[in-house]
């Protein structure tokens, strides 16, 4: 198949790259397309919907799921298997929107560590078509529980749908300021944040404040404790017992002329 001929295609038919270069995610229609699938590289193909037929065996190495609803760890049995030979598969189901989907988002938080609300972010943001259904949103909360504790997205997925992308950068804003997307779900407390932007380290320069009590150019060297009365003498450059109104030795005044030098010149040369 040409190019110009996949550009003809539906986006539907295509496979959505979900992890490009290993998993790739469609419909009956997708997998259907043989000659497509070859030019693309992938060489497995789960079938998440048990009545599907293996439609090209002597192409393809297919695995078809014994249960509905599918068991996960059945599905990433061999998902682990075709990706650890670094080779491509493609997940399908009939319509492309729910099953398969599901299927795609419990893998990557099995094994990229990452929770319910950032692998479905992570999916949709790449396939805007999925519409993941109740049964199997209901499912998905119950293995992210099972596998982290607790749920990310206890309202249910479609409240995640107008969030940021998942990883999306900060955009500019009209000042040029820099504006943190609005998180959309309780952030991961497992596994790391796929590209998002780190927060600024804790020795940033940013806080230009001075801190209080500070002078600048002062530099009292630190002395032992005294007592308060000392202590106040120092800072404001006393000597001790020092009345605080009289004024301290002036640096540019003559020096006194020493014993048998002259009285008219008060500069050293």
């Amino acid at each position: 198949m040409s190019q110009a001929e996949r550009k003809h295609l539906e986006p539907s038919v295509l496979p959505t790259a979900v992890i490009p270069g290993s998993l790739y995610l469609g419909s009956y229609d997708t997998a259907s397309r043989s000659e497509l699938l070859r030019a693309m590289g992938i060489t497995h193909i789960l079938n998440t919907w048990p009545s599907n037929p293996a439609l090209f065996k002597n192409s393809f190495t297919y695995h078809t799921v014994t249960s509905t609803p599918v068991d996960f760890q059945e599905c990433h049995d061999f998902l682990d298997m075709v990706l650890n030979k670094e080779q491509k598969v493609l997940v399908y189901c009939m319509t492309g929107v729910s099953r398969s989907p599901s299927v795609v988002i419990a893998y990557l938080m099995k094994k990229r560590g990452w929770r319910l609300a950032e692998s479905y972010k992570w999916v949709k943001d790449k396939r805007q078509t999925i519409n993941i259904k109740e049964e199997d949103v209901k499912r998905l909360q119950e293995y992210e529980v099972q596998l982290h504790g607790s749920c990310s997205a206890p309202m249910g997925l479609a409240i995640l749908n107008n969030g940021p992308a998942f990883g999306q950068q900060p955009q500019a804003g009209p000042a040029g300021q820099q504006q943190q997307p609005q998180e959309a779900s309780a952030p991961s407390t497992s596994g790391p944040v796929f590209g998002a932007a780190s927060a600024a380290p804790a020795w940033s320069l940013s806080n230009t404040t001075a801190p209080q009590g500070f002078r600048f150019g002062a530099a009292v060297a630190p002395g032992p404790a005294g007592p308060p009365q000392q202590q106040q003498e120092r800072q404001h450059g006393l000597a001790p017992g020092q009345p605080s109104g009289a004024a301290g030795p002036n640096p540019f005044a003559p020096r006194p002329a020493a014993a048998g030098e002259g009285g008219d010149n008060d500069m050293e040369m």
